[in-house]
Order: structure tokens, then sequence, then C-alpha cells
């Protein structure tokens, strides 16, 4: 009877159990919206908004630095170059993107369907605060895809 060699790559379910806390997050917040409101009133439910939003930012960094602590040399090289170059990259992608007519226009849909007004109508204090939050979101996530792409592009510059 032989052994399997041990796989040095992360099991998908201890994946999937570490980013559940952030699906949990995002889906008890969302069930529990109109209770809380009603409850606790607009201001206080914008401070709890920040800081399930703040949990779930430390929750993501302590993700992280488990993950950098296996690393080895080479990996955190890897790492390293593709944090300090994805920050930049992935905010000039969105002001790039906020060029685009299409991309404003998708935005702008965005902003009217989940923010409340319809044309025509003032805009109050809590679209311009969903707006900022999207964009907001869009920087991080496309900082999130640069990561992916100077990641690959250090692998591929090493082999």
């Amino acid at each position: 009877m032989t052994s399997k060699p041990a796989s040095n790559e992360p099991k998908m379910g201890r994946l999937a159990l570490g980013l559940l806390p952030f699906a949990l997050l995002v889906v008890a917040l969302a069930a529990a919206k109109t209770w809380l409101k009603a409850t606790i009133g607009g201001p206080i439910f914008y401070v709890v908004v920040a800081a399930v939003t703040i949990l779930g930012m430390g929750y993501g960094n302590y993700l992280s630095l488990r993950l950098h602590r296996g690393l080895d040399e080479v990996h955190k090289a890897s790492a390293e170059f593709a944090a300090r170059w994805s920050m930049p990259a992935g905010q000039a992608a969105f002001v790039l993107l906020l060029f685009l007519p299409a991309f404003r226009d998708f935005m702008t849909s965005l902003v009217i369907e989940f923010g409340g007004p319809r044309p025509g109508m003032t805009v109050d204090r809590s679209v311009v605060v969903f707006a900022m939050a999207l964009g907001f979101m869009g920087v991080v996530m496309l900082q999130g895809i640069a990561t992916v792409v100077f990641n690959v592009i250090w692998w591929k510059s090493k082999q």
C-alpha cells in the first residue's frame, strides 16, 4: 500500500470555511437591515454598517497575514511585488474606467436603481454616500484584480 504525498495546495474546503464569515456578515446585515433601521434609527444604522465593514476588513487582514505566514522567500517576494504595484494600478484603472461613457452610464444606473432617486428628483445624502461607497468598492475590486495580475507577472518573469 502506497501513500500519496501531501499536496501543497490549499484545500477548497478550508478556503470556503475561511471565506464563510464574509458571506455571513453580508447576509446577516442584509437580513437585519429593515429591522435595524426601524429599531435603532438611520444614523446609528450607518454606524453599525461601518462597524461590520471594519470587522470584515479586519478579518480579511487576518486571513492575509495567516496565509503569508506559511510562504517561503520566493512567494513572499511575489506577494510584496504584487502588493506594492497593485494599489496604484487599481486606482489608475478605476480613473481610466471613469472616462468610458459605458462605465459611467452603468455606475449611474446602479446609483439610480439602488439609491432611490428617479430622474427629476432631488438627491439626498444617502444617495451620495451610496455612490461614494460604490466607487470605493470599485477601486478595491480593481486593486484585487491588479494584485492577481501582478502576481502572475512576477511568476511569468521568473520562469
